[in-house]
C-alpha cells in the first residue's frame, strides 16, 4: 500500500481505540457535558466558541462514522452486536443538541460558512444514516412517533437554514433533503437488496472486499434509466460503499495485516465504478454535480492519493483543520485514558492479571527487585527440572542465554555447573517460553492509572480557562484561574501531608534552629493535617492543593525582627536526636547564629528595595528597559554575614568562599546556604524575612526546598552521603533519613511539586527517587547501560504540575545532550530522540547543561522542552517531543551572533506555561511568549550580575505572591555579606494577572511600552497551535524499566 498519510493516520488511531467499544453511549455523553461545561467560559469570544463547536463535530462525526461501519446486515444476529452499537435515543438526542448549539451560537458562528458546511454536515449525514439504519430502534415507538421525530430534527435544520441564510454547501443541502425523506418515512432510505443482506462490519474483517462492493455490483445501483425521486437512496448507498473501501485499508493497517488482499487495486476499481455511477446519478437542479464528485474524490483520495482532486464552491479552513486535528487528538487521548480506568474498575480481574505478572518477575528474580523489563525462566536438566530465573543468573554471573527465537530455545551449561537447588550436576538449561509468552500478553494490560487519577483532578482538563476579573469589580477569590498565577484562594483549606508510621528504623528528629515567627511558615487550620494511609488519595488531593497558594504567610515586622533577634536565643536551641548519624557517635547540633539586619548608622547598606542603582556587578543593555520599567524592579538587599563567618568549631579543610542559592518551585520561599548552615527565607513577605536556620552538621553539598519540605544532602571526607528530608509545615514530624551505600557522588537535586519525592542524580547516570515519608528503600534507574563509565546526571527538574520528570546528562567526549523522561508515578523512564543536541566541547568555557525543563501543553497546545547550555556554541532550543519540531531561541544581531547568546545560567517556565524566562551571561532577563508561534516574541525585561562562570550562586524562577505574579532573580555576593533579590512582575509585559484599582491602571499606561503586534493579547488568548502530525504519545516504552537500590548478590548457587 502507498504511504497514509495524516488523515489515514487519524483514522487508523481513531480506529485502534474506538472500534468495537461498549461504552459509545457514555462517551457521547461525556462529550455533550464536557462541551456544555466549556462553553460557560467560551462566551462573548467568538474564536474560542468556535473552535469549540468545531472539536465537538469532528470528535462526534468520528465517533458516528465508526458506528455506521459497526452496524450489522439484515441477515446477522443482532443481539450480539448491541453492546457495541449506539443507542437510538442517544444518537437521535445527540443530533438536536447539536442543531440548537448552531442555532443560539448564531453571533459567534456566522462567519464561518465550513463550520456549517463542512463539519455540521458531515456529523448529520453520519448520524442520520446510524439512526436511518439503526436494527434496534426504541420498542415503545410507533412508525408514526419515529416519524414525529425526524420531524423535529427537520424543523431544526430549516431554522438553521433561516438563521444563516446565502448559500448552502452540498452536503448540508442533502442533509436536508435526507431529514425531509425520514420524517416521511422512517424506511425510505434503506440499502439495496444486495448491500442490505451482504455487506460486512467492523466485527469481521473487511478485507478482501466482498463481492457485494464489487464493481459489478455498484454499477448496478445507480440504472442508466432510473428516476430523479430514486437519487438520494443511491447517493447514500455510494457514500456507504466508498466507506467501507476506505474502512478495509484502515482495518488492514491496524491488524498489522502481511497477506497480499490486493486491496490498492480492488479499490481502484470499485472508485471507477462509483464515480461512473455518479455520472447516471439524476440530482435535483440545486444539487451542485460538481460538489457531488468532488465529495466522492475527497473520501477516495484517503486511500488512493492518485484520484484526481475538485475544488467544492465552500471549501474548509485551514484554521478549523488544525483544529479538527487537535480534536482528534484530544478524542484518542480521553479513549485511552478511558480504558484504563474502565480496566482498572474491574477489581477481580486486575488482581488476578497483576498477580499473575507478579509471580513470573518473582520466579525471575527471587531478590523482588523486578529489574527485568521482560522476565524469563529456565529449567534445569536436573532430576527434578528446578526452574531459575533470567535475573537471578545474571546476578550470579552467568550470561549465556538462549536466543529469543524459538520454542525449545536451549543453552549449555559451563562445566562442572551443578543445580542451585538439588546440587545435582546439569549441563543445559532450556527456557520455558510459556511464562515470557503469559508475560507478553498480559502486562501490557496491567496498566497504572496514576497519572491519569491525578490529571482528572486537575483544571487543565478543561479548554477553556475562567474568565480574568475585571477592572474595579470586586474579586471573588473562588473565580480565579489557579494555572494563571492569580490571587490566593484563602479558604482553599490546609495541605494534608502523607506521612508513615510513627515508627521509623532510620528518621531523626530535624534540628530546626529559628523559627522566627510562631510556627512559621503556617497553614491555615493546623488541626486539620494528619496522617493517612492512603497515600494515593492523598497525592490526589495534593496534585489539586499544590496549584493553589494559601493565604498570606504569619510574620512579625521588621521591628519584631529586631527586637526577637536578643530576646529569643531560646528558639535556637536544637532538639536532640532521637536515633544517632552514626552508630558511634550520637547526632549533635550547633547552634547557628542569628541573622541580625543591618545597623542602621552604616551608610554602606541600601535599601532593602527599591534601590535605584543595581549591585555592583550588574551590566547589561539597558536601552531597552525604561527608566519608569527599572522602577517598578524592586531590589531587595538582605544581610548573610553570618555565611561569610567560619563557625568556631568546624572540621578540618577550607570552607569555600561560596554562598548558594536556590528558589522554590511551588512556594515562596528562598534557599540561602553555604556547607555548615542552611537559611530559608520567605519572599512573600515585604521586606523578605527569615523562616528557619539549619545546622547541616556536616559539609552540605546540595540543597532544595519546597512548600511543605526541605531536602538537603551532607557529605564526609570519604564521600558517604546522607539525605535528609525536613517537614517544614509540622515541626513536631521527625525528620527522614537515606544513608547512601554506594560511593557515587551526587550533582543535582530535585524535589516534586506534589511533595511525595526526592530525586537525586548521581555520577554514572544514576537517578534515585527518594519518598519523602518514609525510609522505604529508594527506587534506581541507570539511564544509560552500555558504557563503563557513564556520565553524570547534570539536570533534573519537574513540570510545574509535577507530573513530568526530566534529567539530562552530557558526553564528556563528543558533547551529545541526552533528555530522560518519567511520568507520574515515576516508575518507568525512557530517553526523549527528539532532544538529542550535539553540542561542541570547549574546555576553557564549557559549563554543560544548564537547564532542560518541561511545560505540560494547555488547552491543546504541544508539549515543549527547553535545553539550555553555558557554552560556546549551544544555542538555546525548545522541542516539540511529539513531532520533533526544533526552534532556536534567538535575538538576531547576526546570522553568528545573538543579543540572548549560548552562555545560559537558568531557564523557566511561567506556571501557566505560555511564557518562559531565561538569564544569560550578563545577568539579562528576557521573557519570551507566543511560544508556540514563529517568530517567538522575545523581549529584554530585566539586568541582574553579570556572570563569568554558571554559578550555584545566583538563581530565577516563577513565584506567585499574594497580589500578583513575578520573575524572581536571587544572588549572592560573598565579599560583602550580602543577597540580593529581584522581583519583576509579569503584569507589567503580559503575563499573569494582576488586580489592580482603577488609578493603579491609569498610573500603569503611561510605563507600558507599546506591545509589538504578535505579543500575548490583553484578554489572554492563547496562540493558534502549530500544525504537528498525530503522534500516539500512550504507549509505554518498554525498553527502560525501574532498577532497585542496593541489589544483593543471591547466593543460588
Amino acid at each position: 500500500m502507498a504511504a497514509p498519510g495524516p488523515l489515514f493516520q487519524r483514522l487508523a488511531n481513531i480506529w485502534r481505540l474506538l472500534s468495537l467499544r461498549s461504552d459509545v453511549d457514555h462517551l457521547i455523553l461525556e462529550l455533550l457535558g464536557s462541551f456544555s461545561l466549556e462553553k460557560i467560559y467560551a462566551d462573548g469570544d467568538k474564536d474560542s466558541y468556535q473552535t469549540l463547536v468545531v472539536t465537538l463535530l469532528a470528535q462526534l462525526n468520528a465517533i458516528f462514522h465508526l458506528q455506521r461501519l459497526t452496524l450489522p446486515s439484515e441477515n446477522l444476529q443482532v443481539g450480539w452486536y448491541l453492546g457495541f452499537l449506539v443507542s437510538w435515543e442517544v444518537a437521535l438526542r445527540s443530533v438536536e443538541f447539536v442543531l440548537q448549539t448552531v442555532l443560539e451560537g448564531r453571533e459567534s458562528l456566522w462567519e464561518v460558512e465550513s463550520l456549517r458546511g463542512k463539519y455540521l454536515a458531515e456529523f448529520l449525514l453520519s448520524a442520520l444514516r446510524v439512526l436511518a439504519l439503526h436494527p434496534k430502534a426504541p420498542a415503545n415507538q410507533r412508525a408514526k412517533d419515529r416519524r414525529d421525530r425526524f420531524a423535529r430534527i427537520h424543523r431544526s435544520l430549516e431554522r438553521v437554514f433561516d438563521s444563516y441564510p446565502g448559500e448552502q454547501s452540498f452536503l448540508l443541502l442533502v442533509c436536508k433533503e435526507v431529514t425531509d425523506s425520514l420524517r416521511t418515512n422512517p424506511d425510505s432510505l434503506a440499502l439495496p437488496p444486495g448491500l442490505r443482506y451482504e455487506l460486512p462490519n467492523i466485527a469481521s474483517e473487511l478485507y478482501p472486499l466482498p463481492d457485494c462492493l464489487s464493481s459489478q455490483n455498484v454499477s448496478t445501483i445507480v440504472p442508466s434509466n432510473g428516476f430523479s425521486e430514486d437519487w438520494l437512496p443511491q447517493f447514500l448507498a455510494l457514500r456507504d460503499i466508498s466507506h467501507f473501501v476506505v474502512g478495509a485499508s484502515v482495518q488492514y493497517v491496524v491488524n498489522r495485516e502481511t497477506r497480499d488482499m490486493r486491496l490498492q487495486a480492488s479499490s481502484a476499481r470499485i472508485r471507477n465504478a462509483v464515480l461512473h455511477a455518479l455520472d447516471n446519478l439524476r440530482i435535483p437542479g440545486h444539487i451542485s454535480r460538481a460538489d457531488l464528485i468532488s465529495t466522492f474524490s475527497e473520501t477516495f483520495r484517503t486511500v488512493l492519493p492518485e484520484t484526481p482532486g475538485f475544488v467544492r464552491r465552500i471549501s474548509s479552513d485551514s484554521q478549523f483543520d488544525e483544529s479538527e486535528m487537535d480534536a482528534i487528538e484530544a478524542l484518542c487521548s480521553r479513549l485511552s485514558d478511558r480504558q484504563l480506568i474502565h480496566r482498572l474498575s474491574d477489581r477481580e480481574m486486575m488482581h488476578s492479571l497483576s498477580e499473575t505478572t507478579r509471580l513470573i518477575a518473582l520466579l525471575d528474580d527471587p531478590s523482588g527487585q523486578f529489574r527485568a523489563a521482560r522476565p524469563r525462566l529456565y529449567a534445569m536438566n536436573c532430576s527434578t527440572c528446578h526452574l531459575f530465573g533470567d535475573s537471578q543468573l545474571r546476578n550470579l554471573g552467568h550470561f549465556k542465554f538462549p536466543p529469543d527465537t524459538g520454542e525449545n530455545s536451549e543453552a549449555n551449561l559451563p562445566p562442572n555447573s551443578r543445580c542451585g537447588a538439588c546440587g545435582e550436576a546439569v549441563t543445559v538449561m532450556r527456557e520455558v517460553s510459556l511464562a515470557r509468552h503469559t508475560w507478553d500478553l498480559l502486562k501490557p494490560l496491567e496498566p497504572n492509572a496514576d497519572t491519569i487519577n491525578v490529571e482528572r483532578h486537575l483544571p487543565t482538563q478543561f479548554q477553556q480557562a475562567p474568565p480574568k476579573v475585571e477592572t474595579g469589580m470586586t474579586f471573588q477569590p473562588g473565580y480565579s484561574n489557579i494555572l494563571a498565577g492569580g490571587p490566593r484562594l484563602r479558604d482553599a483549606g490546609p495541605y494534608t501531608t502523607c506521612r508513615g508510621p510513627p515508627e521509623r528504623s532510620r528518621s531523626i528528629s530535624q534540628t530546626i534552629l529559628s523559627p522566627i515567627s510562631p510556627g512559621a511558615p503556617q497553614i491555615s487550620d493546623p488541626s486539620r493535617v494528619g496522617s493517612s494511609d492512603s497515600g494515593n488519595s492523598k497525592e490526589l488531593i495534593q496534585a489539586m492543593l499544590q496549584k493553589l497558594d494559601t493565604g498570606k504567610q504569619e510574620s512579625l515586622s521588621p521591628l519584631e525582627f529586631a527586637e526577637s533577634s536578643t530576646s529569643s536565643q531560646n528558639r535556637f536551641e536544637p532538639t536532640s536526636s532521637s536515633i544517632p548519624i552514626e552508630a558511634a557517635s550520637p547526632t549533635r547540633s550547633r547552634i547557628v547564629p542569628m541573622i541580625v539586619p543591618p545597623e542602621k548608622g552604616r551608610s554602606r547598606w541600601r535599601p532593602r528595595f527599591g534601590s535605584r542603582k543595581e549591585s555592583a556587578g550588574a551590566s547589561g543593555d539597558t536601552s531597552s528597559l525604561s527608566s519608569a520599567t527599572l522602577e517598578s524592579q524592586r531590589l531587595e538587599e538582605i544581610s548573610l554575614k553570618v555565611l561569610t563567618t567560619p563557625p568556631k568549631k568546624t572540621s578540618r579543610g577550607k570552607i569555600a568562599k561560596h554562598i548558594y542559592v536556590y528558589l522554590s518551585q511551588n512556594s515562596t520561599y528562598a534557599l540561602f546556604w553555604n556547607q555548615t548552615s542552611i537559611y530559608i527565607w520567605d519572599l512573600g513577605t515585604s521586606p523578605a524575612t527569615m523562616s528557619r536556620a539549619i545546622s547541616a552538621e556536616s559539609t552540605c553539598v546540595l540543597a532544595a526546598v519546597t512548600k511543605i519540605h526541605l531536602a538537603y544532602i551532607i557529605g564526609t571526607r570519604d564521600q558517604k552521603l546522607t539525605l535528609r528530608i525536613v517537614n517544614l509545615i509540622q515541626p513536631s514530624v521527625a525528620a527522614v533519613e537515606y544513608r547512601m551505600s554506594s560511593s557515587l557522588w551526587c550533582r543535582s537535586i530535585t524535589i516534586c511539586p506534589m511533595e511525595n519525592y526526592v530525586v537525586v542524580g548521581f555520577d554514572n547516570s544514576i537517578v534515585r527517587i527518594f519518598s519523602t515519608t518514609n525510609s522505604e528503600e529508594p527506587r534506581e534507574d541507570q539511564l544509560q547501560t552500555e558504557c563503563k563509565e557513564c556520565q553524570p546526571v547534570e539536570t533534573l527538574s519537574f513540570s510545574n504540575d509535577g507530573l513530568v520528570l526530566l534529567a539530562s546528562t552530557r558526553s564528556p567526549k563528543s558533547g551529545l545532550i541526552q533528555v530522560y523522561l518519567w511520568r507520574f508515578p515515576y516508575l518507568i523512564f525512557e530517553e526523549v530522540p527528539a532532544c538529542r543536541y550535539q553540542v561542541p566541547l570547549h574546555e576553557s568555557e564549557d559549563g554543560g547543561v544548564s537547564s532542560a525543563i518541561y511545560r505540560s501543553g494547555v488547552g491543546g497546545e504541544d508539549n515543549l522542552i527547553c535545553i539550555t547550555t553555558w557554552t560556546q556554541l549551544g544555542t538555546p532550543i525548545l522541542v516539540q517531543p511529539q513531532d520533533g519540531h526544533r526552534t532556536d531561541i534567538r535575538t538576531e544581531i547576526s546570522n553568528r551572533q545573538s543579543r540572548l547568546g549560548n552562555r545560559i545560567q537558568r531557564a523557566a517556565f511561567s506556571p501557566s506555561g505560555k511564557e518562559l524566562a531565561i538569564v544569560n551571561n550578563k545577568g539579562d532577563l528576557y521573557k519570551i511568549s507566543n511560544l508556540n508561534s514563529s517568530p517567538m516574541d522575545i523581549k529584554k525585561i530585566a539586568t541582574s550580575k553579570e556572570l563569568t562562570a554558571k554559578s550555584e550562586s545566583f538563581a530565577m524562577a516563577f513565584m506567585t505572591f499574594p497580589d500578583e505574579e513575578a520573575i524572581v532573580l536571587s544572588w549572592t555576593d560573598f565579599s560583602k555579606g550580602t543577597g540580593f533579590i529581584k522581583k519583576i512582575p509579569t503584569s507589567l509585559y503580559g503575563g499573569g494577572p494582576l488586580v489592580l484599582s482603577t488609578t493603579s491602571v491609569t498610573q500603569l499606561t503611561q510605563v507600558i511600552p507599546e506591545s509589538p503586534k504578535y505579543e500575548l493579547a490583553a484578554d489572554n488568548k492563547e496562540s493558534q497551535n502549530l500544525p504537528a502530525e498525530l503522534i500516539s504519545s500512550n504507549t509505554r516504552s518498554t525498553l527502560n524499566t525501574t532498577n532497585r537500590l542496593g541489589v544483593a548478590k543471591n547466593s543460588f548457587f
